[in-house]
């Protein structure tokens, strides 16, 4: 007996569920971001046995209505300003619907050839809005984590002064990667996983502007080669989380050239600007990278999942990632058939590219730049908003999208002020109207608020402001 149902009353649920999502953004801009419930209030509203018992379809969207869409955080609404979290787009919300329905695997290119051929697509369309070579290979994945994994991977697998594949990193001499103490978490994460050890993962001084000091990347490089180490890779950020700093690409490109080491952009974040007016310049030599990592989900208004990566030589992507057993084979001819299997650590691959193509088309490259322009406009905005405040003080604002600021009353010492701003951040979230987070920079506690959200609009700022003030103010009366 199938699941299915016929075709009337399929329709009749698309109804119902298009219908709360339809009243979700409608209602986008009311009421609080942060739903203010505890661990245990949403425990306790969520908690049931398993349903053994099949329930009415009506009464179940009813239900999301009432648990889930209720309890939500409104990430798509234009006063979240947290993480690096971007608000998505409606047509891609039509991309997600059809790509559920459509159940596609493409882990070959037989068991969907549209949905590889499109994935294939996407990423040179992505490697040509951040200006690299499109001659590259590339495959989206879930975020920036796994995909900095899938590019150390490769990295190591390139680079390695040994064999890896059969005996392992065991008989080679310890490998060292460099990223600048601004770099992301996921490195550490990719060293710990990838078996190089986290201690060998070198976080390089940064300067005033928060970015990789090139001169102190290549004193520790030649350092660990005098010290009879291995140097595998070096890492340039380009949108570091904390600042939006933007590494020099070209300084650390020529010394991964002098010395003979992969060179990996993490542009996660800051890559969909690097074609952008105005900060343009800011990305020359993303294009001589050996890998780089940007994702549509975060500054190309796509909704999660779709975490980019792509690589300069397809082959080197294959050499780390192709195993092909008995029941994987087939096309022995090829045929010009590609395997996506064959470019990441995952076999199973959901249709991630339809929402991306769909954005794409609906919008172009253009209205997307335009976007994202405004957004680095907003950012200035608060900037001068903070600057123009007595009670405020802005900390860091690199020339992207994200600003650290804090509430900074006279007459409080540095430890009195990091306290005061720790419990700012705290107040905000219950307090729910506005959604940021909080960073250290240079020990400072900061509120570290990220414009990539093409709904937020001057108003929203200055009501952030206030509410900052207001919060800041009550705390230290």
């Amino acid at each position: 007996m199938s699941l299915d149902v016929s075709s009337r009353q399929f329709q009749q649920w698309i109804k119902q569920a298009g219908q709360l999502v339809s009243d979700f953004y409608e209602r986008k801009e009311e009421g609080s971001v942060f739903a203010g419930q505890s661990p245990t209030e949403v425990q306790e509203l969520l908690e049931e046995s398993l349903p053994e018992k099949a329930e009415s379809i009506n009464n179940l969207l009813d239900e999301t209505g009432e648990k889930i869409l209720s309890s939500i955080t409104n990430n798509i609404g234009p006063r979240y300003y947290g993480y690096i979290t971007g608000g998505g787009n409606q047509v891609a919300v039509l991309a997600e619907m059809i790509k559920a329905s459509l159940n596609q695997n493409n882990l070959k290119w037989h068991s969907s050839p549209v949905s590889t051929e499109l994935e294939r697509l996407v990423m040179r369309w992505v490697a040509e809005f951040i200006g690299y070579p499109t001659s590259s290979a590339g495959v989206l994945l879930s975020g920036g984590s796994v995909a900095n994994f899938n590019c150390l991977a490769v990295a190591r697998k390139i680079k390695a002064p040994a064999d890896i594949s059969e005996e392992g990193v065991y008989g080679s001499r310890p490998m060292t990667v460099y990223v600048s103490e601004e770099g992301h978490s996921s490195f550490d994460k990719a060293m710990d996983m990838l078996g190089l050890g986290k201690s060998y993962l070198r976080k390089i001084p940064v300067d005033e502007q928060m970015r990789i000091d090139p001169e102190q990347l290549e004193k520790q490089v030649q350092k660990d080669k005098n010290r009879g180490l291995e140097p595998i890779c070096a890492i340039a950020v380009a949108g570091t989380t904390n600042s939006g700093a933007v590494d020099d690409l070209q300084a650390v490109a020529e010394i991964c050239q002098k010395h003979g080491l992969w060179y990996h952009v993490d542009a996660a974040y800051g890559g969909p600007a690097a074609k952008v007016e105005g900060v343009s310049e800011l990305f020359e030599g993303i294009e001589q990278a050996d890998s780089v990592v940007v994702n549509p989900h975060k500054w190309m208004y796509v909704p999660f999942e779709a975490g980019g990566v792509l690589v300069k030589n397809p082959e080197h992507l294959r050499r780390t990632f192709s195993t092909i057993p008995d029941y994987l084979k087939s096309d022995q001819q090829n045929g010009g058939r590609t395997d996506l299997m064959e470019y990441n650590l995952p076999l199973t691959k959901e249709f991630k590219a339809l929402k991306v193509w769909m954005t794409l088309k609906a919008y172009g490259a253009d209205r997307i730049r335009s976007e994202i322009a405004r957004d680095i406009g907003k950012a200035k905005y608060l900037a001068e908003l903070v600057e123009e405040h007595e009670q405020l003080e802005l900390i860091a604002h690199g020339s992207l999208s994200i600003v650290c600021f804090r509430y900074s009353p006279d007459g409080l010492d540095e430890t009195s002020l990091n306290e005061l701003n720790d419990r700012i951040i705290d107040e905000i979230e219950t307090d729910g109207r506005v959604f940021l987070t909080g960073t250290k920079i240079h020990g400072k506690t900061a509120l570290r608020a990220c414009f990539i959200n093409h709904r937020t609009e001057n108003d929203d700022i200055d009501f952030l402001r206030d509410v900052v003030l207001e919060i800041g103010s009550g705390l230290n009366s």
